[in-house]
């Protein structure tokens, strides 16, 4: 089932958070911030369009998404997909599918009303290639350091 990001689901999205921090393969620290996490996740939950795929037994996975001002132009306002991750166990079942395709439709809809003016999805380098159509490129991110 996918449904919507609920504050009781924070526990299980952060466990779910760890795991996709390390497969981002970025930090080492384990000094991770979890009350700077819930934030996010409140905001995620309030202001954006975040869904969780949930089996019979637990979470297994999670699309999470903020709107962002553009630096310019505050008037244009992008949702922006944070973090997009499922369980390994769980690849290939169309878990994550399912939670892009929630997230396009929100997002969809919201564009058609004016509420933003266009969304995003990222690609992590060690993430599975998935197509795009309907998107374009408009950024490539590069990174030194942590």
């Amino acid at each position: 089932m996918i449904r919507r990001l609920e504050r009781s689901d924070y526990p299980q999205v952060i466990t779910l958070l760890e795991q996709f921090s390390d497969y981002t393969e970025l930090f080492e620290d384990e000094d991770k911030d979890y009350e700077n996490v819930g934030r996010l996740l409140l905001r995620c939950e309030k202001t954006g369009h975040s869904f969780v795929a949930q089996n019979s037994q637990r979470i297994v996975g999670v699309i999470l998404s903020i709107p962002v001002p553009d630096l310019w132009y505050p008037k244009i306002v992008r949702l922006r997909e944070i973090a997009w991750f499922v369980l390994p166990e769980f690849r290939s079942q169309g878990w994550g599918e399912k939670l892009y395709q929630a997230y396009t439709e929100a997002a969809e809809q919201d564009r058609r009303r004016g509420r933003i003016t266009g969304y995003t999805m990222s690609q992590l380098a060690n993430s599975p290639k998935i197509s795009y159509e309907g998107f374009r490129r408009v950024e490539t991110t590069y990174l030194v350091g942590a």
